[in-house]
């Protein structure tokens, strides 16, 4: 997965290029990825990737491929008044989207412990 879906030059054409992909179905899932900008959870430097399929990983930080986000957001069938707890959050992307899916209508809970 990844990769071949999405070479966009910004969040918007990664979007884009995930719902030509069927990746992202519904506007609640389409909404929340517009509202959150891939780019901003990369280092300096590595931004040129952000709105790539693709995994990223630097060090102890890790984005999965946009892709895998939107299947995990379809499946669980969003709508307000949900919650979730995000075990193993990394840089929170996910879990700001999944929040912004749910129209901010809740607690989240997010959690990531570094290793010894």
């Amino acid at each position: 997965m990844g990769g071949a879906v999405s070479a966009g030059e910004d969040n918007d054409d990664l979007i884009d290029n995930l719902k030509e992909a069927q990746y992202i179905r519904t506007e609640r899932v389409e909404q929340a990825f517009r509202a959150i900008d891939r780019g901003d959870y990369y280092l300096e430097g590595y931004r040129d990737n952000a709105y790539k399929d693709l995994a990223w990983k630097h060090g102890n930080i890790h984005l999965s491929a946009p892709c895998i986000y939107s299947e995990v957001m379809e499946a669980l069938k969003l709508q307000p008044g949900l919650s979730f707890l995000n075990l193993g959050s990394g840089t929170g992307y996910l879990s700001t989207m999944l929040s912004a899916a749910i129209m901010f209508d809740l607690y989240t809970l997010s959690l990531f412990v570094m290793g010894y």
